[in-house]
C-alpha cells in the first residue's frame, strides 16, 4: 500500500496583499469597511495570512464599493490598477517602485511570477516572448481572476515608463492567457 499524500494545505494571501490595495490604495471607511469586517478583514486588527476565500470575498466587497454597475471585468482590472499602486507605498512596494524604471519592462516582466507567487504560491506563471514589445503570459490558477492580474501587469509595467496593454486571450477554470504590448521607453 503506497503512503498517502497529506492534503494540500489551505492557499494563504500574506497581510501585504490587502494592506497594498486597502490600506494604502481604496481606504475604505464607514459601510465599506464594516463589509470588509464582515468577511474576515479587519484593517484594524490585521491578521499575518488570510484564507483564499476572504481575499476574494475582499474583491468583491471591493467591486461593490468601488465599482457599483461596473463589468465584473473592467472592476477587477482597475482593483489591479489600485493593487499596484497601494503595493508601492509598502515597504517592500517602495523598493520595487524605485527599481522598476532602472529594470526596464523586460527585466519586470521576468521577474513578474516571483512577484506572482509571493503573494499566492498556489498560481504558476509562465512568459514567453513573441516579438519585440510583446510577450505573452501563461497563468495556472486554481482559482483565477484574469482581469485583475491583467491589471496587476499594467501597473507594474507603468512603474517601468510604458504604455502597457494588456489584453485577456484566454479564459479557462484553472488558467488563462494574456497578451503584453507596451509602447515607449
Amino acid at each position: 500500500m503506497e503512503p498517502r499524500k497529506p492534503p494540500p494545505l489551505p492557499v494563504q494571501v500574506p497581510r501585504r496583499n490587502f494592506e497594498g490595495l486597502f490600506v494604502h490604495a481604496l481606504k475604505p471607511t464607514g459601510a465599506f469597511a464594516q463589509s470588509l469586517r464582515d468577511i474576515g478583514y479587519d484593517m484594524e486588527a490585521a491578521q499575518e495570512y488570510y484564507s483564499l476565500s476572504v481575499w476574494r470575498a475582499a474583491l468583491g466587497v471591493a467591486r461593490r464599493h468601488v465599482y457599483a454597475g461596473q463589468a465584473p471585468e473592467v472592476a477587477n482590472r482597475a482593483l489591479g490598477h489600485h493593487y499596484v499602486e497601494g503595493f508601492a507605498q509598502t515597504l517592500v512596494g517602495r523598493i520595487f517602485a524605485t527599481a522598476a524604471p532602472l529594470l526596464g519592462t523586460e527585466r519586470c516582466l521576468t521577474r513578474l511570477p516571483t512577484y506572482l507567487r509571493a503573494g499566492r504560491e498556489d498560481m504558476k506563471m509562465l512568459l514567453e516572448p513573441v516579438q519585440s514589445c510583446e510577450w505573452r503570459i501563461r497563468v495556472v490558477d486554481p482559482d483565477p481572476l484574469p482581469d485583475f492580474v491583467a491589471g496587476v501587469v499594467e501597473g507594474v509595467l507603468r512603474r517601468t515608463k510604458v504604455t502597457p496593454q494588456v489584453e485577456v486571450l484566454e479564459r479557462q477554470i484553472s488558467a488563462y492567457a494574456l497578451r503584453v504590448r507596451w509602447k515607449g521607453a
